[in-house]
């Protein structure tokens, strides 16, 4: 029988946590966050969401300002500056998850402050016809048009139709029932 040992050796051991540190030092080198470059050690669901978004915000948004600036002042003439923006879209990259998009889209569309259309363009799916209502701004409550709200306090009350009663027969034969 030979002995042939079963753990890793600490030389070993001491290489894997090298190797570990060095993935991190990576990471916070070019200030990405972990699960990025394949660290999933310490990553959940709920953190990825805000590592994605803090990197967008603290790593991305500082250069993408400095590309804008830099195409701005290398390709636009003098002339165009005042007409022309240069900006990049980083929506798709802070969306979320769909759940909250969701939400904050019901709270715009019941708010008045977006229309379907405005949504339906961000979530790239095919515009509604302005004849559909596509184009409307609504307000919660009954979703009336923007321009509509309040409407129903300065509009004429109608009197309550009645009913209309048939004319009484007159002779004696229309009056006989069977």
């Amino acid at each position: 029988m030979k002995y042939t040992p079963i753990s890793v050796s600490p030389e070993q051991v001491q290489f894997l946590e090298t190797r570990k540190f060095q993935i991190n030092e990576i990471a916070r080198i070019f200030r990405i966050p972990p699960h990025m470059i394949g660290d999933l050690e310490r990553s959940s669901f709920n953190n990825i969401e805000e590592q994605s978004l803090e990197f967008v915000k603290y790593t991305l948004d500082p250069w993408v300002i400095r590309w804008e600036q830099a195409i701005t002042k290398t390709l636009l003439a003098e002339r165009e500056k005042p007409q022309r923006c240069v900006k990049l879209n980083l929506e798709g990259l802070l969306r979320g998850d769909y759940k909250s998009r969701m939400d904050g889209y019901a709270v715009a569309r019941q708010n008045g402050w977006m229309r379907a259309n405005d949504i339906r363009e961000i979530e790239n799916l095919d515009l509604i016809s302005e004849e559909a209502g596509g184009d409307l701004y609504l307000v919660n409550g009954n979703m009336l048009p923007l321009g509509l709200a309040g409407a129903y306090e300065h509009a004429p009350t109608p009197e309550p139709e009645q009913p209309e009663m048939a004319e009484e027969p007159t002779s004696e034969a229309s009056r006989t029932r069977i």
